[in-house]
């Protein structure tokens, strides 16, 4: 089965497909969803080609379900795939249905489930997988682990659909988090960097990246010390619709006002006469580098997706530098590929 690429309302309006509704609409009324389900399921029995449509849209459903935080609705149309007749489908249910118990802190749960669905769903939600038991080991405080699933989930994802496309992003922003928590804060921000192009392809069909990642950017720019460019990044992520159900993005506002507050030196009068000065040295004066506040180097017309780790990180400092010092030259031979053109 050919899975659905992922499509987002922002930029589409409504489905094309006039019998089935809105993707937001839906996932906010379950009542709505299982009328829908049960609707067409029935006709799906003697329809191939609306069975195919069915399975689509519902995976439409749970991509904007997970993005926007909504567990209930996620876990109710996981279960919808789950149940459909064809075991591809089954696959791609078990999988968001393990993102959805993930968000709950059911780590171990979610790895079992993450673990079958690697081994036997579709490819594109083979790579998915993959990259998702690379961000639940991170979860478990395991660094190293998380760079062995998101490489092996970057040679594994196709790179000409949009779920390839976002497979791959996904896996250099969790090898970026390891970076940052290892502390090489700049080594990640290069690498968020880098990533522009494909957030900005796959931003065409599904603006929450943009956003997720600007949000990421600005909290590495934070702790490298720019706090102007880190508080434009900041603004345009909390610009975002998704902006109320990430309130950590909030919280990277909040600590980067606190940064710039205590980087302002205090001045004290100190009653004292004033001694004459050496005279200095004339220096030239420095050319003002010019600003980057609009991250990723992309133009001010192009204005328009995972936050750090909660959970402390125990592994030994010492192997997870290693390991990312390695990751340039790996990378360099994996990712990220020039992103095809969409028809």
């Amino acid at each position: 089965m050919q899975a659905a690429a992922i499509t987002s309302r922002f930029l589409t309006g409504r489905s094309s497909t006039a019998e089935f509704a809105d993707s937001e609409s839906v996932v906010s009324n379950d009542g709505l969803l299982r009328h829908i389900v049960a609707g067409h399921l029935i006709q799906a029995v003697s329809s191939q080609d609306l069975f195919l449509k069915l399975t689509n849209v519902s995976i439409q459903f749970a991509e904007q379900a997970y993005l926007r935080r909504d567990l209930s609705a996620l876990e109710e149309i996981s279960r919808v795939l789950m149940n459909l007749p064809a075991e591809a489908a089954r696959q791609i249910g078990m999988y968001y249905h393990a993102l959805a118990i993930k968000r709950k802190g059911h780590l171990d749960e979610a790895q079992v489930l993450l673990e079958t669905v690697a081994d036997n769903a579709p490819l594109n939600y083979r790579a998915r997988a993959i990259q998702g038991l690379g961000a639940n080991y991170l979860d478990k405080g395991q660094p190293n682990e998380t760079l062995r699933f998101q490489l092996e989930a970057l040679q594994m994802a196709p790179s000409k659909n949009a779920h390839g496309l976002q497979t791959m992003l996904m896996a250099h922003f969790e090898i970026a988090i390891v970076r940052s928590l290892a502390g090489d804060h700049n080594g990640a921000l290069s690498q968020f960097e880098k990533l522009w192009p494909i957030v900005k392809h796959i931003a065409r069909q599904n603006p929450f990246y943009f956003y997720f990642c600007h949000n990421a950017v600005a909290v590495e720019l934070g702790e490298v010390g720019r706090i102007e460019e880190a508080e434009t990044a900041c603004k345009i992520a909390l610009a975002s619709p998704f902006a109320s159900a990430y309130p950590e993005w909030a919280e990277t506002s909040q600590e980067l006002k606190a940064k710039r507050t205590s980087a302002t030196p205090s001045i004290v009068a100190i009653n004292r006469a004033p001694e004459a000065a050496p005279s200095p040295e004339v220096e030239p004066q420095r050319q003002p580098q010019p600003s980057r506040a609009q991250i990723f180097g992309c133009p001010a017309r192009d204005r328009d997706f995972f936050q750090r780790s909660i959970i402390p990180i125990p592994a030994r400092t010492a192997v997870v530098l290693n390991a990312v010092s390695t990751l340039d030259r790996v990378l360099a031979c994996i990712g990220p590929r020039a992103p095809p053109s969409f028809l």
